[in-house]
Protein backbone atom coordinates (compact mmCIF):
# COMPACT_ATOMS: atom_id res chain seq x y z
CA UNK A 1 0.00 0.00 0.00
CA UNK A 2 2.84 2.39 0.81
CA UNK A 3 4.55 1.76 -2.53
CA UNK A 4 1.27 2.27 -4.39
CA UNK A 5 0.62 5.50 -2.51
CA UNK A 6 4.06 6.81 -3.37
CA UNK A 7 3.50 5.92 -7.01
CA UNK A 8 0.20 7.81 -7.09
CA UNK A 9 1.79 10.85 -5.41
CA UNK A 10 4.50 10.94 -8.08
CA UNK A 11 1.90 10.56 -10.85
CA UNK A 12 -0.26 13.34 -9.37
CA UNK A 13 2.73 15.68 -9.04
CA UNK A 14 3.75 15.02 -12.64
CA UNK A 15 0.17 15.54 -13.84
CA UNK A 16 -0.05 18.85 -11.99
CA UNK A 17 3.17 20.12 -13.55
CA UNK A 18 1.98 18.95 -16.96
CA UNK A 19 -1.34 20.76 -16.57
CA UNK A 20 0.40 23.99 -15.53
CA UNK A 21 2.79 23.72 -18.48
CA UNK A 22 -0.12 23.06 -20.88
CA UNK A 23 -2.02 26.07 -19.49
CA UNK A 24 1.00 28.32 -19.95
CA UNK A 25 1.55 27.05 -23.48
CA UNK A 26 -2.10 27.59 -24.44
CA UNK A 27 -1.96 31.11 -23.03
CA UNK A 28 1.16 31.84 -25.07
CA UNK A 29 -0.43 30.43 -28.24
CA UNK A 30 -3.59 32.51 -27.67
CA UNK A 31 -1.45 35.64 -27.87
CA UNK A 32 -0.02 34.58 -31.23
CA UNK A 33 -1.19 36.71 -34.15
CA UNK A 34 -0.86 35.20 -37.57
CA UNK A 35 -0.05 37.58 -40.46
CA UNK A 36 -3.27 36.95 -42.37
CA UNK A 37 -5.03 39.48 -44.63
CA UNK A 38 -7.70 39.94 -41.97
CA UNK A 39 -7.35 39.87 -38.15
CA UNK A 40 -7.19 36.27 -36.97
CA UNK A 41 -6.62 35.32 -33.35
CA UNK A 42 -6.65 32.09 -31.39
CA UNK A 43 -8.31 31.48 -28.06
CA UNK A 44 -6.97 28.23 -26.63
CA UNK A 45 -8.69 27.17 -23.42
CA UNK A 46 -8.48 23.91 -21.44
CA UNK A 47 -11.32 21.59 -22.38
CA UNK A 48 -13.06 19.88 -19.46
CA UNK A 49 -13.48 16.61 -21.33
CA UNK A 50 -9.82 16.48 -22.27
CA UNK A 51 -8.87 17.31 -18.69
CA UNK A 52 -11.03 14.46 -17.33
CA UNK A 53 -9.54 12.09 -19.87
CA UNK A 54 -6.01 13.15 -18.85
CA UNK A 55 -6.85 12.67 -15.15
CA UNK A 56 -8.26 9.20 -15.85
CA UNK A 57 -5.14 8.33 -17.86
CA UNK A 58 -2.93 9.58 -15.03
CA UNK A 59 -4.79 7.46 -12.47
CA UNK A 60 -4.64 4.40 -14.72
CA UNK A 61 -0.90 4.71 -15.40
CA UNK A 62 -0.17 5.41 -11.74
CA UNK A 63 -2.07 2.33 -10.67
CA UNK A 64 -0.86 0.09 -13.47
CA UNK A 65 2.83 0.90 -13.18
CA UNK A 66 2.76 1.27 -9.42
CA UNK A 67 0.82 -1.89 -8.71
CA UNK A 68 3.23 -4.27 -10.43
CA UNK A 69 6.28 -3.37 -8.29
CA UNK A 70 4.08 -3.21 -5.21
CA UNK A 71 2.77 -6.74 -5.76
CA UNK A 72 6.29 -7.96 -6.43
CA UNK A 73 7.47 -6.44 -3.15
CA UNK A 74 4.78 -8.33 -1.21
CA UNK A 75 6.28 -11.65 -2.33
CA UNK A 76 9.63 -10.91 -0.62
CA UNK A 77 10.72 -13.51 1.98
CA UNK A 78 10.81 -11.83 5.40
CA UNK A 79 13.91 -13.58 6.80
CA UNK A 80 16.33 -12.62 4.02
CA UNK A 81 14.82 -9.15 3.92
CA UNK A 82 15.63 -8.62 7.64
CA UNK A 83 19.25 -9.62 7.15
CA UNK A 84 21.96 -7.24 6.02
CA UNK A 85 21.81 -6.90 2.26
CA UNK A 86 18.43 -8.54 2.06
CA UNK A 87 17.13 -5.76 -0.11
CA UNK A 88 19.58 -6.63 -2.85
CA UNK A 89 18.92 -10.32 -3.36
CA UNK A 90 20.37 -11.90 -6.43
CA UNK A 91 17.54 -12.24 -8.95
CA UNK A 92 17.55 -14.37 -11.99
CA UNK A 93 18.25 -12.18 -14.98
CA UNK A 94 15.67 -12.78 -17.68
CA UNK A 95 15.75 -11.55 -21.25
CA UNK A 96 11.95 -11.55 -21.51
CA UNK A 97 10.65 -9.49 -18.62
CA UNK A 98 8.20 -6.66 -18.11
CA UNK A 99 11.07 -4.20 -17.70
CA UNK A 100 12.67 -5.25 -20.97
CA UNK A 101 9.33 -5.08 -22.77
CA UNK A 102 8.84 -1.56 -21.46
CA UNK A 103 12.28 -0.52 -22.73
CA UNK A 104 11.63 -2.02 -26.16
CA UNK A 105 8.20 -0.39 -26.31
CA UNK A 106 9.57 2.98 -25.28
CA UNK A 107 12.33 2.90 -27.88
CA UNK A 108 9.91 1.72 -30.58
CA UNK A 109 7.31 4.35 -29.72
CA UNK A 110 9.87 7.12 -29.51
CA UNK A 111 11.48 6.22 -32.82
CA UNK A 112 8.06 6.09 -34.46
CA UNK A 113 7.23 9.53 -33.11
CA UNK A 114 10.61 11.01 -34.04
CA UNK A 115 10.58 9.58 -37.54
CA UNK A 116 7.04 10.69 -38.36
CA UNK A 117 7.71 14.17 -36.94
CA UNK A 118 10.98 14.26 -38.84
CA UNK A 119 9.20 13.33 -42.06
CA UNK A 120 6.71 16.13 -41.47
CA UNK A 121 9.16 18.81 -40.33
CA UNK A 122 11.94 18.16 -42.84
CA UNK A 123 9.39 17.44 -45.55
CA UNK A 124 7.78 20.83 -45.03
CA UNK A 125 11.17 22.53 -45.07
CA UNK A 126 12.16 20.86 -48.33
CA UNK A 127 8.83 21.61 -50.01
CA UNK A 128 8.74 25.23 -48.84
CA UNK A 129 9.24 27.68 -51.62
CA UNK A 130 7.20 29.45 -54.22
CA UNK A 131 7.78 28.83 -57.88
CA UNK A 132 6.18 32.15 -58.64
CA UNK A 133 6.09 32.23 -62.42
CA UNK A 134 5.96 36.04 -62.42
CA UNK A 135 8.12 39.07 -61.55
CA UNK A 136 8.11 39.87 -57.80
CA UNK A 137 10.17 43.02 -58.01
CA UNK A 138 8.49 46.33 -57.19
CA UNK A 139 5.07 44.69 -56.95
CA UNK A 140 2.68 45.95 -54.25
CA UNK A 141 -0.86 45.12 -53.15
CA UNK A 142 -3.50 47.24 -51.41
CA UNK A 143 -6.87 45.77 -50.35
CA UNK A 144 -10.02 47.89 -50.46
CA UNK A 145 -13.73 47.46 -49.75
CA UNK A 146 -15.82 50.54 -50.57
CA UNK A 147 -19.03 48.74 -49.60
CA UNK A 148 -17.65 48.21 -46.11
CA UNK A 149 -16.73 51.91 -45.98
CA UNK A 150 -20.34 52.93 -46.63
CA UNK A 151 -20.60 53.16 -50.41
CA UNK A 152 -23.51 51.71 -52.31
CA UNK A 153 -22.95 48.98 -54.89
CA UNK A 154 -23.13 51.42 -57.81
CA UNK A 155 -20.88 53.96 -56.07
CA UNK A 156 -18.37 51.22 -55.29
CA UNK A 157 -18.01 50.19 -58.94
CA UNK A 158 -17.67 53.79 -60.14
CA UNK A 159 -15.19 54.70 -57.39
CA UNK A 160 -12.90 51.74 -58.09
CA UNK A 161 -12.86 52.53 -61.81
CA UNK A 162 -11.92 56.15 -61.08
CA UNK A 163 -9.27 55.03 -58.58
CA UNK A 164 -7.66 52.74 -61.14
CA UNK A 165 -7.38 55.53 -63.69
CA UNK A 166 -5.85 57.97 -61.19
CA UNK A 167 -3.33 55.41 -59.88
CA UNK A 168 -2.19 54.59 -63.42
CA UNK A 169 -1.50 58.27 -63.94
CA UNK A 170 0.94 58.45 -61.02
CA UNK A 171 4.59 58.85 -61.99
CA UNK A 172 5.66 56.23 -59.43
CA UNK A 173 3.39 53.58 -61.00
CA UNK A 174 4.18 51.83 -64.27
CA UNK A 175 1.04 49.65 -64.35
CA UNK A 176 -1.93 48.81 -62.13
CA UNK A 177 -4.92 46.49 -62.00
CA UNK A 178 -7.87 45.63 -59.79
CA UNK A 179 -8.41 41.97 -58.96
CA UNK A 180 -10.26 39.61 -56.70
CA UNK A 181 -7.58 36.91 -56.80
CA UNK A 182 -3.95 37.66 -56.03
CA UNK A 183 -0.81 35.74 -56.98
CA UNK A 184 0.52 33.22 -54.47
CA UNK A 185 -2.66 32.69 -52.50
CA UNK A 186 -4.75 29.77 -51.36
CA UNK A 187 -7.00 28.62 -54.21
CA UNK A 188 -10.73 28.42 -53.61
CA UNK A 189 -13.22 25.81 -54.69
CA UNK A 190 -12.27 23.90 -57.84
CA UNK A 191 -14.39 23.83 -60.99
CA UNK A 192 -15.23 20.89 -63.19
CA UNK A 193 -14.69 21.63 -66.88
CA UNK A 194 -15.99 19.47 -69.71
CA UNK A 195 -15.51 19.35 -73.45
CA UNK A 196 -18.73 19.82 -75.42
CA UNK A 197 -20.27 16.42 -75.96
CA UNK A 198 -17.65 14.68 -73.85
CA UNK A 199 -18.25 13.39 -70.33
CA UNK A 200 -14.53 13.25 -69.48
CA UNK A 201 -13.75 16.28 -67.34
CA UNK A 202 -10.95 17.98 -65.52
CA UNK A 203 -10.77 19.81 -62.20
CA UNK A 204 -9.47 23.37 -62.47
CA UNK A 205 -8.86 26.25 -60.08
CA UNK A 206 -10.79 29.49 -60.46
CA UNK A 207 -9.32 33.02 -60.35
CA UNK A 208 -11.16 36.29 -60.97
CA UNK A 209 -8.84 39.04 -62.24
CA UNK A 210 -9.13 42.46 -63.85
CA UNK A 211 -7.78 43.79 -67.11
CA UNK A 212 -4.03 44.45 -67.18
CA UNK A 213 -3.63 41.79 -64.47
CA UNK A 214 -1.10 39.78 -66.44
CA UNK A 215 0.83 42.87 -67.55
CA UNK A 216 1.04 44.21 -63.99
CA UNK A 217 2.05 40.96 -62.34
CA UNK A 218 4.41 39.96 -65.10
CA UNK A 219 2.70 36.65 -65.87
CA UNK A 220 3.61 35.97 -69.51
CA UNK A 221 0.79 35.49 -72.01
CA UNK A 222 1.97 32.58 -74.14
CA UNK A 223 -0.88 32.57 -76.69
CA UNK A 224 -3.80 34.82 -77.47
CA UNK A 225 -4.44 38.01 -75.50
CA UNK A 226 -5.34 39.29 -72.05
CA UNK A 227 -8.61 40.73 -70.81
CA UNK A 228 -9.98 44.00 -72.15
CA UNK A 229 -12.63 46.34 -70.83
CA UNK A 230 -15.35 44.87 -73.04
CA UNK A 231 -14.65 41.39 -71.66
CA UNK A 232 -15.84 42.50 -68.22
CA UNK A 233 -19.42 42.98 -69.46
CA UNK A 234 -19.41 40.23 -72.10
CA UNK A 235 -19.67 36.86 -70.38
CA UNK A 236 -18.09 33.72 -71.74
CA UNK A 237 -14.48 34.84 -72.27
CA UNK A 238 -11.74 33.21 -70.16
CA UNK A 239 -7.98 32.70 -70.08
CA UNK A 240 -6.46 29.36 -69.09
CA UNK A 241 -3.13 28.29 -67.68
CA UNK A 242 -0.51 26.35 -69.58
CA UNK A 243 -1.16 23.25 -67.44
CA UNK A 244 -4.86 23.24 -68.32
CA UNK A 245 -4.16 23.71 -72.03
CA UNK A 246 -1.57 20.94 -71.98
CA UNK A 247 -3.89 18.47 -70.26
CA UNK A 248 -7.16 19.40 -71.97
CA UNK A 249 -5.93 20.06 -75.53
CA UNK A 250 -2.60 18.23 -75.91
CA UNK A 251 -0.63 19.16 -79.04
CA UNK A 252 -3.41 21.59 -80.07
CA UNK A 253 -3.88 25.36 -80.04
CA UNK A 254 -6.41 26.07 -77.26
CA UNK A 255 -7.17 29.66 -78.34
CA UNK A 256 -10.72 29.86 -79.69
CA UNK A 257 -11.75 26.49 -78.26
CA UNK A 258 -14.71 26.14 -75.93
CA UNK A 259 -15.53 24.12 -72.84
CA UNK A 260 -18.33 23.80 -70.33
CA UNK A 261 -18.33 24.39 -66.60
CA UNK A 262 -19.97 21.37 -65.00
CA UNK A 263 -21.02 20.58 -61.47
CA UNK A 264 -18.45 21.07 -58.72
CA UNK A 265 -16.56 17.98 -57.57
CA UNK A 266 -18.22 16.14 -54.69
CA UNK A 267 -17.25 16.97 -51.13
CA UNK A 268 -16.50 20.21 -49.29
CA UNK A 269 -14.25 22.83 -50.93
CA UNK A 270 -10.62 22.33 -49.92
CA UNK A 271 -9.33 24.61 -47.15
CA UNK A 272 -12.52 26.67 -47.33
CA UNK A 273 -12.17 27.88 -43.77
CA UNK A 274 -8.77 29.51 -44.19
CA UNK A 275 -8.65 33.32 -44.27
CA UNK A 276 -7.54 33.32 -47.91
CA UNK A 277 -10.84 31.83 -49.01
CA UNK A 278 -13.09 33.32 -46.35
CA UNK A 279 -16.16 34.87 -47.85
CA UNK A 280 -16.00 32.94 -51.08
CA UNK A 281 -19.43 33.07 -52.60
CA UNK A 282 -21.21 31.57 -55.61
CA UNK A 283 -20.82 33.60 -58.78
CA UNK A 284 -22.55 33.74 -62.12
CA UNK A 285 -21.25 30.25 -62.78
CA UNK A 286 -23.94 28.82 -60.54
CA UNK A 287 -27.25 27.77 -61.97
CA UNK A 288 -26.48 25.29 -64.73
CA UNK A 289 -23.77 24.67 -67.29
CA UNK A 290 -22.31 27.44 -69.40
CA UNK A 291 -19.99 27.45 -72.39
CA UNK A 292 -16.79 29.51 -72.28
CA UNK A 293 -14.32 30.43 -75.00
CA UNK A 294 -10.56 30.50 -74.45
CA UNK A 295 -8.99 33.84 -75.39
CA UNK A 296 -5.46 33.19 -74.19
CA UNK A 297 -2.99 30.93 -72.43
CA UNK A 298 -0.69 32.14 -69.64
CA UNK A 299 2.24 30.64 -67.81
CA UNK A 300 1.58 28.53 -64.72
CA UNK A 301 1.72 30.29 -61.34
CA UNK A 302 2.34 28.76 -57.90
CA UNK A 303 -0.78 27.35 -56.25
CA UNK A 304 -0.98 25.89 -52.75
CA UNK A 305 1.41 25.91 -49.83
CA UNK A 306 4.02 23.50 -51.15
CA UNK A 307 6.11 23.15 -54.26
CA UNK A 308 4.15 20.87 -56.55
CA UNK A 309 3.22 20.27 -60.15
CA UNK A 310 1.32 23.11 -61.87
CA UNK A 311 -2.44 22.83 -61.49
CA UNK A 312 -4.98 23.65 -64.22
CA UNK A 313 -6.33 27.16 -63.70
CA UNK A 314 -9.05 29.30 -65.29
CA UNK A 315 -8.99 33.11 -65.13
CA UNK A 316 -12.36 34.89 -65.33
CA UNK A 317 -12.67 38.64 -65.95
CA UNK A 318 -13.54 40.86 -63.00
CA UNK A 319 -17.09 42.12 -63.63
CA UNK A 320 -18.94 45.15 -62.22
CA UNK A 321 -20.90 42.72 -60.06
CA UNK A 322 -17.67 41.77 -58.28
CA UNK A 323 -17.07 45.44 -57.47
CA UNK A 324 -20.52 45.74 -55.97
CA UNK A 325 -20.19 42.67 -53.74
CA UNK A 326 -16.54 42.13 -52.74
CA UNK A 327 -15.34 39.15 -50.75
CA UNK A 328 -14.32 39.52 -47.12
CA UNK A 329 -10.76 40.01 -48.35
CA UNK A 330 -11.98 42.90 -50.51
CA UNK A 331 -10.86 44.03 -53.95
CA UNK A 332 -7.09 44.19 -54.32
CA UNK A 333 -5.27 46.96 -56.15
CA UNK A 334 -2.00 45.59 -57.55
CA UNK A 335 0.57 48.13 -58.73
CA UNK A 336 3.95 47.82 -60.39
CA UNK A 337 6.20 50.60 -59.12
CA UNK A 338 9.08 52.31 -60.82
CA UNK A 339 12.43 51.31 -59.29
CA UNK A 340 13.42 53.43 -56.30
CA UNK A 341 9.94 54.86 -55.61
CA UNK A 342 7.67 54.52 -52.57
CA UNK A 343 4.62 53.08 -54.30
CA UNK A 344 2.55 52.35 -51.19
CA UNK A 345 2.85 55.90 -49.88
CA UNK A 346 1.94 57.33 -53.28
CA UNK A 347 -1.12 55.07 -53.58
CA UNK A 348 -2.32 55.79 -50.05
CA UNK A 349 -1.92 59.54 -50.65
CA UNK A 350 -3.99 59.22 -53.80
CA UNK A 351 -6.66 57.29 -51.91
CA UNK A 352 -6.88 60.04 -49.28
CA UNK A 353 -7.14 62.67 -52.01
CA UNK A 354 -9.86 60.80 -53.86
CA UNK A 355 -12.08 60.22 -50.79
CA UNK A 356 -11.09 60.17 -47.14
CA UNK A 357 -13.77 57.57 -46.40
CA UNK A 358 -12.04 54.99 -48.58
CA UNK A 359 -9.78 53.18 -46.14
CA UNK A 360 -7.19 50.59 -47.28
CA UNK A 361 -6.95 47.76 -44.76
CA UNK A 362 -4.10 45.63 -46.05
CA UNK A 363 -1.14 47.22 -47.82
CA UNK A 364 1.90 45.00 -48.43
CA UNK A 365 4.56 44.06 -50.92
CA UNK A 366 4.51 40.82 -52.87
CA UNK A 367 7.38 39.55 -50.69
CA UNK A 368 5.17 40.15 -47.63
CA UNK A 369 2.32 38.33 -49.38
CA UNK A 370 4.54 35.28 -49.93
CA UNK A 371 5.76 35.40 -46.33
CA UNK A 372 2.17 35.44 -45.06
CA UNK A 373 1.26 32.64 -47.40
CA UNK A 374 4.04 30.41 -46.08
CA UNK A 375 3.60 31.31 -42.39
CA UNK A 376 1.30 28.35 -41.50
CA UNK A 377 3.86 25.90 -42.84
CA UNK A 378 6.70 27.63 -40.99
CA UNK A 379 4.69 27.44 -37.75
CA UNK A 380 3.86 23.78 -38.38
CA UNK A 381 7.49 22.94 -39.10
CA UNK A 382 8.72 24.60 -35.89
CA UNK A 383 5.96 22.92 -33.89
CA UNK A 384 6.97 19.51 -35.21
CA UNK A 385 10.58 20.30 -34.40
CA UNK A 386 9.68 21.28 -30.82
CA UNK A 387 7.73 18.05 -30.32
CA UNK A 388 10.66 16.13 -31.83
CA UNK A 389 13.12 17.54 -29.27
CA UNK A 390 10.64 17.09 -26.42
CA UNK A 391 10.06 13.45 -27.36
CA UNK A 392 13.80 12.83 -27.52
CA UNK A 393 14.28 14.26 -24.01
CA UNK A 394 11.43 12.17 -22.61
CA UNK A 395 12.89 9.04 -24.16
CA UNK A 396 16.34 9.73 -22.70
CA UNK A 397 14.96 10.37 -19.21
CA UNK A 398 12.81 7.26 -19.32
CA UNK A 399 15.59 5.00 -20.55
CA UNK A 400 18.03 6.34 -17.98
CA UNK A 401 15.51 5.73 -15.17
CA UNK A 402 14.67 2.19 -16.23
CA UNK A 403 18.34 1.30 -16.76
CA UNK A 404 19.29 2.73 -13.35
CA UNK A 405 16.53 0.63 -11.78
CA UNK A 406 17.85 -2.47 -13.55
CA UNK A 407 21.44 -1.77 -12.42
CA UNK A 408 20.25 -1.33 -8.83
CA UNK A 409 18.67 -4.78 -8.86
CA UNK A 410 21.85 -6.30 -10.31
CA UNK A 411 24.26 -4.71 -7.86
CA UNK A 412 24.70 -8.00 -5.98
CA UNK A 413 25.41 -9.91 -9.18
CA UNK A 414 27.85 -7.25 -10.38
CA UNK A 415 29.63 -7.20 -7.03
CA UNK A 416 30.09 -10.99 -7.08
CA UNK A 417 31.46 -10.85 -10.64
CA UNK A 418 33.96 -8.19 -9.63
CA UNK A 419 34.94 -10.20 -6.55
CA UNK A 420 35.62 -13.19 -8.80
CA UNK A 421 38.00 -11.15 -10.97
CA UNK A 422 35.82 -9.41 -13.53
CA UNK A 423 37.37 -6.19 -14.83
CA UNK A 424 35.49 -2.90 -14.92
CA UNK A 425 35.33 -2.99 -18.69
CA UNK A 426 33.72 -6.45 -18.48
CA UNK A 427 31.04 -5.19 -16.11
CA UNK A 428 30.46 -2.11 -18.21
CA UNK A 429 30.20 -4.20 -21.36
CA UNK A 430 27.73 -6.56 -19.64
CA UNK A 431 25.32 -3.78 -18.78
CA UNK A 432 25.77 -1.95 -22.08
CA UNK A 433 25.30 -5.13 -24.08
CA UNK A 434 21.92 -5.81 -22.50
CA UNK A 435 20.85 -2.22 -23.14
CA UNK A 436 22.09 -2.27 -26.73
CA UNK A 437 20.13 -5.45 -27.52
CA UNK A 438 16.92 -3.92 -26.17
CA UNK A 439 17.54 -0.66 -28.01
CA UNK A 440 18.18 -2.48 -31.29
CA UNK A 441 14.97 -4.48 -30.93
CA UNK A 442 12.97 -1.33 -30.17
CA UNK A 443 14.47 0.54 -33.09
CA UNK A 444 13.63 -2.26 -35.50
CA UNK A 445 9.99 -2.24 -34.37
CA UNK A 446 9.88 1.57 -34.36
CA UNK A 447 11.30 1.84 -37.86
CA UNK A 448 8.70 -0.56 -39.23
CA UNK A 449 5.88 1.30 -37.45
CA UNK A 450 7.12 4.68 -38.72
CA UNK A 451 7.25 3.39 -42.30
CA UNK A 452 3.71 2.00 -42.03
CA UNK A 453 2.34 5.25 -40.58
CA UNK A 454 4.03 7.40 -43.23
CA UNK A 455 2.57 5.20 -45.97
CA UNK A 456 -0.88 5.45 -44.37
CA UNK A 457 -0.60 9.26 -44.23
CA UNK A 458 0.48 9.35 -47.85
CA UNK A 459 -2.54 7.27 -48.86
CA UNK A 460 -4.89 9.42 -46.79
CA UNK A 461 -3.80 12.86 -48.02
CA UNK A 462 -2.06 13.86 -51.25
CA UNK A 463 -0.17 16.78 -49.66
CA UNK A 464 1.03 14.54 -46.83
CA UNK A 465 2.13 12.01 -49.42
CA UNK A 466 4.11 14.67 -51.26
CA UNK A 467 5.75 15.83 -48.04
CA UNK A 468 6.64 12.35 -46.83
CA UNK A 469 7.89 11.23 -50.22
CA UNK A 470 10.14 14.29 -50.38
CA UNK A 471 11.48 13.82 -46.87
CA UNK A 472 12.01 10.06 -47.15
CA UNK A 473 14.48 10.70 -49.95
CA UNK A 474 16.63 12.77 -47.58
CA UNK A 475 19.27 10.69 -45.75
CA UNK A 476 19.19 13.16 -42.85
CA UNK A 477 15.60 12.15 -42.14
CA UNK A 478 15.98 8.41 -42.73
CA UNK A 479 19.15 7.95 -40.68
CA UNK A 480 19.18 11.09 -38.53
CA UNK A 481 16.41 10.22 -36.07
CA UNK A 482 17.47 6.56 -35.54
CA UNK A 483 21.13 7.54 -35.14
CA UNK A 484 20.40 10.34 -32.68
CA UNK A 485 18.00 8.19 -30.69
CA UNK A 486 20.51 5.33 -30.60
CA UNK A 487 23.31 7.60 -29.37
CA UNK A 488 21.10 9.21 -26.74
CA UNK A 489 19.72 5.84 -25.61
CA UNK A 490 23.22 4.38 -25.25
CA UNK A 491 24.29 7.43 -23.25
CA UNK A 492 21.21 6.98 -21.06
CA UNK A 493 22.31 3.37 -20.47
CA UNK A 494 25.97 4.28 -20.01
CA UNK A 495 25.45 6.74 -17.16
CA UNK A 496 23.84 4.24 -14.73
CA UNK A 497 26.15 1.49 -16.01
CA UNK A 498 29.13 3.66 -15.14
CA UNK A 499 27.81 4.03 -11.62
CA UNK A 500 27.78 0.25 -11.25
CA UNK A 501 31.58 0.27 -11.36
CA UNK A 502 31.63 1.91 -7.93
CA UNK A 503 30.34 -1.28 -6.29
CA UNK A 504 32.69 -2.57 -3.57
CA UNK A 505 33.15 -6.39 -3.87
CA UNK A 506 33.97 -6.66 -0.13
CA UNK A 507 30.58 -5.20 0.80
CA UNK A 508 28.94 -7.60 -1.63
CA UNK A 509 30.69 -10.63 -0.08
CA UNK A 510 29.69 -9.53 3.45
CA UNK A 511 26.07 -9.34 2.28
CA UNK A 512 26.41 -12.80 0.80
Amino acid sequence: RQLLTESMIVAAAAATLGFLAAGWLMHAMSRLRMPFPMPVGYDFQPDGRVLLWAIALMVFTGLAFGLAPALQATRTDLLPALKEGGTVLVRRHRRLSLRNLLIVSQVAGTLTLLTVLGFSSFGIQTTLGVQAGFDLRNLYLVSLDPVRDGYSAEQSAALLEKLLERVKALSAITSATLTQSVPVSMPGSPLRILRPGDRAGLNALKHVVGRDYFVTTGIPILRGRGFRKEDETEPGKVIVSEALARQFWPAQDPVGRTFEIGDAPPGPPPLATLPWTAGERPSALAGGRRVFEVMGVVRDVAEGLTVQKPRPTIYFPLSPGDYRQPLLSGITLIVRAAPGTDALTAVQRELATLDSRLTPFDARSMQDQIYRFMTPLHVASWSYGFMWVFGLILAAVGLAGVTAYAVTHRRHEIGIRMALGAQKRDVLGLVMKDGAILIAAGMALGGAAAWAISRALAAFNATAGQITSTSTSDPAVIFGAPAMLAVLALIACYVPARRSLRIDPIVTLRQE
